[in-house]
């Protein structure tokens, strides 16, 4: 029976990356020049004050000059030369951000779209039926477009001229498609073997891309190479028993370690490794080569000891003002800087070791999540870092729990209550330092609620599931109850 549909919702679902990039285009043109003429609010304005940054760098390069010329330009060199050989950069860079950001969108949805065929195929011959868990209440197709080329945050991000999307999004996005469409375990022949080995190359170079362009992704390193070697681990594993039959203490770690050592060392998870610091380190070469050592202080190593006072979402920013009063305040960061490493590198090591092997989507998504929670600065950018893994391990989570929902909600409540607070102090130049930290506090309390009811619900949906499917991403549940 035919049910008629409203024709805007047919069309968000039928042409989600038509439309998606028709509304970008619409905004990024139409919105600053309202917004920044006229401002919806003493102080603010709509273009990102990173757009600036990048055409002015674009503008030294195009004179000939070095893009670092530009005070506070602190990224890739690359980017600032691509902008300027575009014709009118000044605005159109806007839109080359839009369409980027709408080709992250089109790779979701496809991927999403081909995981629920496989799923769904998979499942069928194997049980007879298919087990259906809705994390949100919407059409299949509607909420692949909705996870993020219909996501208010990420239009908005790269309309008002982050380029997020085109230095880093993209790449990252780019390297997790290649990666998880490797043969599995059964279908290792020698021509499945050869475009694994491809495969990994490939990936290697867009790693290294990613990570020239912006620092973060290297969290990701250990688990991609983890994945590669996930189709070796039975023979890994008849290897490691022989040795350890002949001991009796600290076998467990033993077979541990010698298992992992062995899969490390198989042809894809090298091959993804030299790819990697190839691309990565001759990025690096050539900036240093064309620009000097302000690219390479400038654009790495400026990440490693970065400090910002001023308020973001971290509840880190007011120790950090206060802190700057000291006389010993680097040393003294430094300090809480590695501290605070210490339980983010322990997750980001389990993470990779035991959940990406299995299902790699979820295992980034959790890594970049806490990373950003517990980073000492967070700004809006920083949110689409994993909100576009979100729709790559969506499938793990069961319904929406009250608890979670609860979470949400909050998560929003803090939202509203930091923007409020910023505005009073940046703005106003009220004296609200105290009520903005304790949001930014609120704010980092209900982030780890979230997780933890994201990860009770994935709990509920490997029970409802009551079995192991590498294919559809749904490894014992076991595995994630250390968090």
């Amino acid at each position: 029976m035919y049910v008629h549909q409203p024709f805007l919702l047919h069309l968000l679902e039928s042409h989600p990356v038509i439309v998606g990039l028709v509304v970008r285009l619409c905004l990024a043109w139409i919105l600053p020049c309202l917004l920044d003429t006229h401002g919806i609010a003493p102080g603010i304005v709509y273009t990102d004050i990173d757009y600036h940054i990048f055409v002015d760098a674009a503008k030294h390069v195009r004179a000939g000059h070095s893009p670092y010329d530009r005070h506070t330009y602190r990224y890739t060199p690359f980017l600032a030369m691509i902008l300027a050989q575009l014709p009118h950069f000044e605005s159109i860079s806007r839109y080359l951000f839009c369409v980027a950001d709408v080709m992250c969108g089109w790779i979701i949805v496809t991927f999403r779209r081909d995981k629920r065929r496989a799923t769904s195929a998979q499942t069928t011959v194997n049980t007879g039926s298919y087990i259906t868990s809705s994390f949100l209440h919407f059409p299949p197709k509607l909420l692949d477009a909705l996870l993020w080329l219909h996501n208010p945050l990420a239009i908005n991000i790269c309309t008002r001229g982050s380029s997020e999307s085109f230095q880093v999004l993209l790449p990252v996005l780019l390297t997790v498609t290649l990666v998880t469409t490797s043969p599995p375990e059964s279908s290792l022949t020698t021509a499945n073997r050869n475009k694994l080995w491809q495969r990994a190359l490939f990936a290697g170079g867009w790693h290294g891309i990613a990570v020239h362009s912006k620092l973060y992704p290297i969290i990701y390193s250990l688990s991609l190479i983890t994945y590669f070697a996930a189709p070796f681990i039975d023979h890994a594993s008849s290897a490691t028993t022989q040795f350890t039959t002949k001991t009796n203490r600290m076998q467990p770690l033993i077979r541990f370690v010698i298992t992992w050592a062995q899969r490390l060392s198989t042809a894809a998870p090298v091959l993804f490794c030299i790819s990697f610091l190839a691309t990565f380190l001759g990025l690096q070469h050539l900036a240093y080569i064309w620009y000097g050592p302000i690219s390479l202080q400038e654009g790495l190593l400026y990440h490693f000891s970065r400090i910002d006072h001023r308020h973001n979402y971290s509840m880190h920013w007011y120790w950090i003002y206060l802190g700057r009063a000291r006389e010993d305040f680097a040393l003294h960061m430094t300090f809480i800087g590695r501290l605070l490493l210490v339980p983010q590198l322990v997750l980001l090591v389990y993470t990779s070791l035991v959940v990406a092997p299995t299902h790699l989507g979820l295992a980034l998504f959790v890594q970049t999540y806490l990373f950003v929670a517990q980073n000492k600065i967070i700004t809006a950018q920083y949110l689409t870092w994993y909100l576009c893994l979100l729709p790559l391990c969506s499938d793990c989570f069961g319904i929406m729990t009250r608890g979670l929902q609860f979470s949400l909600v909050l998560l929003a409540i803090t939202f509203a209550l930091w923007l409020g607070s910023a505005y009073c102090l940046e703005m106003q130049g009220w004296a609200v330092h105290r009520l903005l930290w304790v949001s930014s506090v609120a704010h980092f309390w209900v982030n780890m609620s979230v997780i933890g009811a994201l990860l009770n619900s994935y709990h509920r949906r490997q029970r409802e599931l009551g079995e192991v499917s590498n294919e559809t991403g749904v490894a014992g549940a076991s595995k994630l109850k250390a968090f």
